[in-house]
Order: structure tokens, then C-alpha cells, then sequence
């Protein structure tokens, strides 16, 4: 069985249509069993009825309701619901090219651990932001220099990891928001697990009248902090 979670919270803009644009891309491109989980963040808007409304109508879709707020919180606990051989979780936005899914996931059968969209490898294909290109620089440089990190794009919202990395380094991830996966991956090196980094194309779409939910400089701030906390958990 293949999850894969689309975490959201108020994306009742873009929910749908993305959430079938994934559908459809899986019905067409995966073999085997697959489902897809909308992994609701207590959502204020209208999220809530159009992900029931989608689970009722399509039964490879699943939707779950948490009574609390955080990207991490809402993929983990999916992961962690929803038994499965290959985890997977992806952005909404649908900022990385559905055509990138299958990649990673032949790299997670092929014997990865963790699967890891980067937008730093020769082959990606990048529109992005200066400032957003910047401070994924900036993170990419950090994380080397604090943790010898190999990966080059820890924070791309686009992974996959296999039953045991779900079952050894999930409950040691701390974090329950945009550094939750920064923090799998800082622990997953650590554990000498393996990691693959494919290749993607990346877009950042906006949807008409669609707002980041988060300032940029308060995102920096999280990323900042909870690497410190991370390095100082481990030279205490």
C-alpha cells in the first residue's frame, strides 16, 4: 500500500481540484494499492466539507480531521493512522510536478529509506523567488555546517519514507510544524538510514486571491530555532 498525505489547512481555494489532479495522476501512473489522505489541520473554512464530500465520492480518497494546527502534526499522525508500506506526503500546491511522484517512489522500492524531493540536484528544474532561493541557500548551508547534513534540500515538501523509519524515527521527531521533516531527516543521517534526493520541477503557484498563511521571516525564525534545538539535544 502506498499514503500518500496532502496536509491542509483553510485550502478550500485549491483543495479539489489539486486533490483530483493527484487522483487522477495516481489512477493513470501507479500500480498496485494506493490512497490518498487529506490530513486536515482543524481547518476554519470550508476544507473540512470538501474533503468529506471527496472521500464520499472517490474511495481511494481518505479524509482526516485533527483538533489541532501543524504540517508536521498532520502528516505524521496520518502516517501514523494509516498503515502502509511506502509513506508519502506532498505540498497542496502541487509545487512539485506530479510527473516527479513515480521517481520517488521506485527509489523508496529500490531499497531508500527515505525518498527526498531537492530543487538543488543538476537535473531540477526550479521557478522560485530570489529571496525564497536565498534562504533555502542559506538553510542548506546551515544544516551543513551545523550537522554535516548531506541532503541539500532538507525542507522540500515533497518525501516518501518506507514502515521503518514510520516505526524508529517518526516518534523522535519533535517538531509539529514546517521543520518536522528537516528534523526526520537530521535524525534519519544520523541513524545511518539511507537517503535518495531525486530531482524535481518546481513551480510555486498562487492561486487568485490565495495568501501564504505564514510570514517568510517567522518560517527563518522556526527553521533557526528548532535547529538549535535539535543540535543542542544532542550535546547536552
Amino acid at each position: 500500500m502506498i499514503s500518500i498525505v496532502l496536509p491542509v489547512f483553510n485550502e478550500a481555494l485549491i483543495l479539489e481540484k489539486n486533490a483530483l489532479q493527484v487522483f487522477d495522476f495516481c489512477q493513470k501512473n501507479l500500480s498496485g494499492d494506493w490512497q490518498i489522505i487529506i490530513s486536515d489541520n482543524n481547518s476554519a473554512d470550508a476544507t473540512g466539507l470538501i474533503g468529506e464530500k471527496l472521500s464520499h465520492t472517490h474511495e481511494k480518497i481518505k479524509y482526516f480531521h485533527l483538533n489541532s494546527q501543524g504540517k508536521g502534526l498532520a502528516v505524521i499522525s496520518a502516517w501514523q493512522k494509516f498503515k502502509s508500506d511506502i509513506y508519502i506526503f506532498m505540498d497542496i500546491d502541487l509545487s512539485v510536478g506530479l510527473n516527479d511522484l513515480p521517481a520517488l517512489i521506485s527509489a523508496v522500492k529500490a531499497g531508500a529509506d527515505i525518498a527526498a524531493g531537492s530543487r538543488f540536484l543538476p537535473k531540477s528544474v526550479v521557478e522560485r523567488s530570489f529571496a525564497r532561493k536565498l534562504f533555502s541557500i542559506f538553510l542548506k548551508n546551515i544544516l551543513k555546517i551545523i550537522f554535516n547534513l548531506k541532503i541539500k534540500d532538507a525542507p522540500c515538501g515533497f518525501k516518501a519514507v518506507n514502515q521503518q523509519i514510520v516505526d524508529s524515527i517518526i516518534p523522535r521527531v519533535k517538531n509539529q510544524t514546517w521543520f518536522f521533516d528537516t528534523e526526520l531527516l537530521i535524525l534519519s543521517e544520523r541513524a545511518h538510514y539511507k537517503i535518495k534526493e531525486i530531482p524535481v520541477v518546481w513551480q510555486e503557484p498562487r492561486a487568485a486571491n490565495r495568501k501564504s498563511k505564514v510570514s517568510p521571516m517567522f518560517v527563518a525564525f522556526e527553521y533557526l530555532k528548532n535547529i538549535f534545538r535539535v543540535y543542542f539535544s544532542h550535546h547536552k
